[in-house]
């Protein structure tokens, strides 16, 4: 069990890591920097193995019918939020390597249409989906819950694992450092969205964290990011003029 939680925490701080070492970004194999062969072939794949592990573990239990949702079906629904994740990385990647051979030729029809898909159109491939794919993790995990509670250290590291990535996301996700920059305001609301979805689960069901290993694991990364988010947001808007104050709240209201 734990060997999922660690290999997808140590995947996702390798994954920031890598991105911010320039010399992974030159050293070219193949005309393709090295930091993206790692991104789309080494990162993905491994993180697949980690989610592959608790998929397992979490079958391994006996079921009980909390919710009236089949294992099949919801696995299917994982896959191909999984498979729709994995197209958006790749698409990211070849619009990536295209737009380093395009960036001196920014007047040019092929650069605009190429951002059209390094940009916005890849980055919500994988992000939503991985999302998704989090969310359904803990869905899948209700009606398997374990036959013992955790022992405490045992749900601290799973936190500790879970604030790991989640720090890692955000640094992925919410790479502009004000409110209605890049990504951020989507899909904050769908992560805190998704986290209220399972804490209404929880509640109405009337069951206990402490049997749920993975959904500690998932709430801890949606919790880290959306506390995360909103702290940089409230520092941020300490720091504007009174002119922007107001410009930064307009964003903020507007839908």
């Amino acid at each position: 069990m734990f060997t999922g939680f660690i290999i997808i925490a140590v995947i996702g701080l390798l994954g920031i890591l890598s991105h911010r070492r320039s010399r992974l970004e030159h050293k070219i194999y193949r005309n393709v920097p090295l930091t993206d062969w790692l991104n789309v072939l080494v990162l993905p794949i491994t993180l697949y193995l980690g989610w592959f592990y608790l998929v397992k573990n979490i079958l391994a239990r006996p079921m009980v019918s909390y919710i009236p949702f089949d294992d099949f079906d919801i696995l299917a629904i994982t896959i191909l939020f999984g498979v729709y994740a994995f197209t958006g990385n790749a698409i990211h990647f070849t619009g990536k390597i295209l737009w380093r051979y395009l960036e001196q030729h920014k007047h040019t029809t092929a650069y605009h249409i190429n951002e059209m898909f390094h940009g916005k159109l890849s980055h919500y491939l994988v992000y939503l989906n991985t999302i998704f794919c989090a969310a359904l993790l803990s869905v899948l995990e209700i009606n398997h819950p374990l036959q013992e509670k955790l022992p405490l250290l045992n749900l601290v590291i799973i936190m500790a694992t879970g604030i790991i990535f989640g720090l890692s996301a955000i640094k992925s996700i919410f790479y502009i450092n004000e409110w209605f920059g890049g990504y951020n305001k989507p899909l904050f609301f769908i992560i805190l969205g998704l986290q209220l979805v399972l804490a209404a689960f929880f509640k109405s069901l009337k069951l206990h964290l402490s049997f749920y290993p993975a959904s500690i694991f998932i709430i801890s990364i949606f919790l880290t990011i959306i506390v995360t988010f909103l702290a940089r947001q409230i520092f941020i808007f300490a720091r504007l003029g009174n002119k922007r104050k107001l410009k930064f709240l307009a964003k903020v209201l507007s839908i």
